[in-house]
């Protein structure tokens, strides 16, 4: 094997991946070449960099340890401090509020009666529409109307 190509396997040799012949081989060579010798010394500088900075002791201390943390019992929550599973139900509630609101206010045309800005864009242009047709693009006019029966709060 050439100085090139043993240049070349430093790697695999220092992550262990050559076989046993090659091993010995580059061994051997590493013994009298110090280009080779300081690549290899820079390749485990790096490794070193990359390792870890802790390390831990025993695996299943560390186990236990977090096993314990989660069956102890969690203190009662300080004066003041939310709880993050307190108030769920409150964006649902909300939600439902503003959709009976938009039901009973725009669905059923109850806004108050000096809000009629609809009825007289429409007896301008003296054709019956409804809200559907116009946003579903029948009978389409111009912006203003379909703005003054959004406001109006649905059909006239």
């Amino acid at each position: 094997m050439t100085h090139e190509e043993i240049k070349k396997r430093l790697s695999a040799f220092h992550d262990g991946e050559l076989p046993r012949a090659e091993t010995l081989l580059i061994e051997k060579h590493l013994g009298g070449c110090a280009e080779c010798a300081l690549e290899l010394a820079r390749l485990r500088a790096f490794d070193e960099l990359l390792a870890p900075r802790v390390q831990w002791e025993d695996d299943r201390a560390f186990t236990a340890e977090v096993l314990e943390r989660i069956r102890e019992p969690r203190p009662p929550a300080a004066a003041g401090e939310r709880s993050p599973f307190r108030g769920w139900w409150e964006v649902p509630v909300l939600a439902l509020a503003s959709f009976a609101l938009y039901v009973l206010y725009v669905e059923t045309a109850l806004l108050p009666a000096e809000s009629d800005y609809l009825a007289a864009a429409l007896a301008a242009q003296n054709k019956p529409q409804s809200l559907s047709d116009l946003l579903l693009g029948h009978n389409r006019t111009d912006d203003e109307v379909i703005l003054a029966m959004v406001l109006a709060g649905g059909e006239k």
